[in-house]
């Protein structure tokens, strides 16, 4: 303890070098300390369930005939069906569950929202081994009967933040998209579900699935998801018998898949020879489950990695500064050393106190990184998508705690190590003589404080020209040929089904609205699609086209849109060739589509398109459909996405109607027909919610939001890191000015102009400046192609960004030189002659 009073004591004698330290560290310490917090939440928590090691995913990648849905990239689903088959003949597996989450209009006691519902089979909670936190959970007694098991079981943030954890809601009525459900249990706390960045509000049977979630609208004729091998939309998994392998358990599920298979290719509508061969080729795959499922742990792993690795930099960074200014305080405290050492003070007595004093000012700067975190952390769930995103905290664990403990510990002895160890190297003859600050002036001390500047320079410009990589390739997709015109454009989505409507009354429900909006003040244009433009939604369908022959490599699957008259126009996408939807063309019509370039060009190499004829449907129902119009190939899904095979189809020309997304062109800004846009939707239904009312701007930004996080977090902690440097540079010129004081007196009164010594100064800097330059461009060089082929979308920086990057170090680091550069022209001769 008196150590650890001594080194408050001297590290408060120096203030203001203190406070640059802790300031400098505790930026390090709280970048990584949030950056670790991110990554335990998103990539390395596991589930809070018993023995998630023994969890297993189910896929079965390969082709399909039919339609494919998905809350998960690397599927695709299994359709229901083939689930059943799989979880009665498997043996490798205690149980094998099933869940998919679905948006649903939800209401209790008057009060409705819009949230999401998850399905799930009877068993699921038992697989999981997840209890209720009140009630029950679901069983297979409620997962038996088609349609007879209204019950639901309320996760419990749902139940916590929205009911108040009223517990008299067990027993009470819940309505789901019209259904009314009695709420039998809540689930237990911190379990949300088996997927990442996904939170339902509750848990339904599978049996209830016609009742609670609406057919698949949009289909020409009503389909049955429960009983139909051509509609994948379920994900399974499993939990592993004691002793089981994944390998062992991957095997044994290939058998019973194998006889589900020649199913499935049963009730194909005429596939082809080659699709017949690529389905039998296909096999089960299965994946660790115990961190849960999902895509976002798979596409958010190496932005993590990335920025992790880069608030790494950032913290060696500080380390750098801070053992530069300990360093110059140890010189200024030579005397004091020597005079330790001249009275029986071991060197380990004099390292360890250094030591410790290093550790008190990694203590208190991990401490006011703690709060650097916290803000961090705030700032990047203010930056995430509220759809789709990680469901993050500011919250800091136990773990991340400890880790940044840990930090704290390294930093101490990385910054404080040399430092202790070149003081207590200390002179005693000269230093009792009071030529202290001559005789720690130069030597070891003094170059490795110049290394460590020209390592924090060179290490700056690698993150200077990394940051300038997101930044461009962020600026490209802005600039990106979109195929449509985002300007000008607002939209909303809509669904009937979720208040009952019938077709009939869907249908006219929405000719109400087509008119209503179009007579809107301000409004331009008014179209619709059942696919949200550039919103992360997909509609895939294997389709035949006469005279068509896919080789082994390709597949028929092409994407789908259900659009209103006047889309492309709406829109703003060329029309290439041929025409429009309109009003007439209803299901009492010629089935047409409208496709575009890249549709047109796959299977019509004779670049003819308009009037021939394609089959789509399901089952033994195929449709043929007339080609009336060929357009542009716009962005169907992301921003990032190559051109894709889209056909077009009127949703006049469906039975069972869709919910729509409506698209809006208008005269004014945008923004200022929110309001009237939900006064035409009250007007026709005052109890039908609207949803995702925003500007295609709105939405183009939220398609990028990961991009510009990604982009933003690099582009500060590298300015972070140049400032970082800056200081750095600055605390050794302004030590080597105070050093040659003497010096410079003895050159002035010779005769030395105050230019002359400016020279002398930013000459020194410079050369720092050069050496950390070259070295910066070699690392910047490996640190660019390293992120080019880690996210592909991401190229290589150009000479230009180089020299950018280059130049804006330069001008930050002769700024941080000229300050001492100055003073050094400010010495008084007679005064820096009579120096120490």
């Amino acid at each position: 303890m008196r150590t650890i009073r001594l080194a408050f004591r001297n590290l408060l004698r120096t203030p203001v070098t203190t406070a640059v330290a802790v300031v400098s560290l505790a930026l390090g310490i709280g970048a990584n300390t949030a950056m670790f917090s991110v990554m335990d939440q998103v990539l390395w928590r596991t589930l809070p369930v018993p023995e998630p090691e023994r969890l297993a995913f189910v896929y079965h990648p390969g082709p399909l005939q039919g339609s494919v849905s998905t809350d998960e990239g690397g599927g695709p689903s299994f359709s229901y069906p083939v689930y059943l088959g799989l979880a009665r003949q498997q043996t490798a597996f205690t149980g094998l569950a099933a869940a998919r989450s679905s948006g649903a209009s939800i209401s209790y006691a008057n009060n409705a929202i819009r949230g999401s519902v998850h399905i799930v089979t009877g068993n699921y909670f038992e697989v999981l081994g997840v209890r209720a936190a009140m009630g029950r959970v679901l069983s297979r007694a409620d997962d038996v009967t088609r349609g007879g098991h209204p019950v639901a079981v309320l996760s419990h943030k749902y139940w916590s933040n929205t009911m108040g954890s009223n517990p008299a809601v067990l027993n009470q009525t819940i309505v789901v998209n019209g259904t009314p459900l009695t709420i039998v249990g809540v689930a237990q706390r911190g379990f949300e579900n088996e997927r990442v960045g996904a939170d339902p509000e509750l848990f339904v049977p599978v049996a209830m699935r016609p009742q609670v979630i609406p057919s698949r609208r949009g289909e020409r004729d009503e389909v049955d998801d429960l009983d139909n091998r051509r509609v994948h939309w379920i994900t399974i998994f499993g939990r592993l018998k004691p002793g089981t392998t994944l390998a062992q358990a991957q095997a044994a599920l290939d058998v019973p898949y194998r006889a589900q298979v020649e199913e499935d290719i049963k009730a194909y509508s005429t596939p082809s020879k080659t699709l017949v061969e690529q389905v039998r080729a296909k096999h089960i795959v299965l994946k660790p489950g115990k961190h849960g499922r999902g895509g976002l742990r798979g596409g958010a792993r190496t932005p993590i990695l990335l920025v992790l690795c880069i608030t790494a930099v950032v913290l060696l960074i500080a380390c750098a500064n801070v053992a530069n200014l300990l360093l110059a305080r140890a010189s200024t405290r030579s005397r004091e050393i020597a005079l330790r050492l001249s009275v029986g003070a071991t060197r380990w007595q004099i390292i360890r106190q250094l030591l410790t004093e290093s550790w008190v000012l990694a203590g208190v700067s991990g401490a006011a990184g703690l709060l650097v975190a916290v803000a961090t952390l705030r700032l990047m769930i203010a930056s995430v998508p509220a759809r789709g995103g990680p469901s993050l905290t500011a919250t800091l664990d136990v773990s991340v705690l400890l880790l940044s403990l840990g930090l704290c510990l390294a930093t101490g002895v990385l910054f404080g190590l040399y430092p202790a160890i070149q003081a207590s190297r200390a002179d005693v003859a000269s230093a009792i003589k009071d030529q202290a600050g001559q005789a720690s002036a130069g030597g070891a001390a003094n170059g490795f404080r110049k290394a460590l500047t020209v390592g924090q320079m060179a290490a700056s410009l690698a993150l200077l020209v990394t940051a300038g990589v997101f930044g461009t390739s962020l600026l490209k997709q802005l600039r990106m040929e979109l195929g449509l015109r985002a300007d000008h454009l607002i939209s909303f989505s809509v669904d009937p089904s979720l208040n009952k409507y019938t077709p009939a009354q869907t249908a006219s429900f929405y000719e109400r609205l087509e008119r209503g909006l179009a007579a809107a003040p301000g409004a331009m244009l008014v179209t619709s699609t059942a696919v949200p433009v550039i919103a992360g939604s997909n509609w895939s369908e294997n389709i035949t086209v006469p005279g068509f022959a896919a080789s082994r490599d390709e597949d028929n699957d092409s994407y789908m849109a259900l659009i209103g008259p006047a889309y492309f126009r709406t829109m703003g996408t060329p029309l290439l060739a041929g025409r429009e939807f309109t009003e007439s063309d209803t299901v009492a019509g010629q089935p047409v589509a409208i496709v575009n370039e890249t549709f047109a060009d796959f299977y019509f190499k004779d670049g003819q398109a308009i009037g021939r004829v394609f089959s789509e449907g399901s089952g033994d129902k195929l449709v043929p459909v007339t080609i009336v119009g060929v357009t542009a190939n716009a962005k169907y899904s992301s921003l990032k996405e190559k051109p894709r095979r889209v056909f077009y189809i009127p949703y006049r020309q469906r039975k069972n109607m869709p919910a729509l997304n409506f698209y809006v062109r208008t005269a004014a800004p945008p923004e200022r027909l929110a309001p009237q846009l939900r006064r035409v939707v009250a007007e026709i239904d005052p109890n039908l919610p609207i949803d995702n009312l925003k500007t295609m701007d709105a939405q183009l930004a939220e398609n990028m939001a990961e991009e510009r996080l990604m982009t933003n977090l690099v582009l500060a902690f590298a300015g972070l890191a140049t400032v970082l440097a800056a200081i750095g540079l600055y605390g050794v010129m302004a030590f080597n000015v105070a050093r040659r004081t003497r010096e410079i007196g003895i050159r002035m009164a010779i005769g030395a102009t105050g230019g002359d010594v400016r020279r002398m100064v930013l000459r020194e800097a410079a050369w720092m400046l050069a050496v950390g330059t070259a070295g910066g461009v070699a690392l910047a060089m490996g640190a660019s192609r390293a992120v080019a082929a880690a996210m592909e979308e991401i190229a290589p920086a150009s000479a230009g960004l180089y020299g950018l990057a280059a130049a804006a170090l330069a001008v930050v680091a002769l700024a941080a030189a000229w300050a001492p550069a100055v003073r050094a022209t400010r010495v008084d001769p007679n005064r820096a002659l009579h120096y120490e």
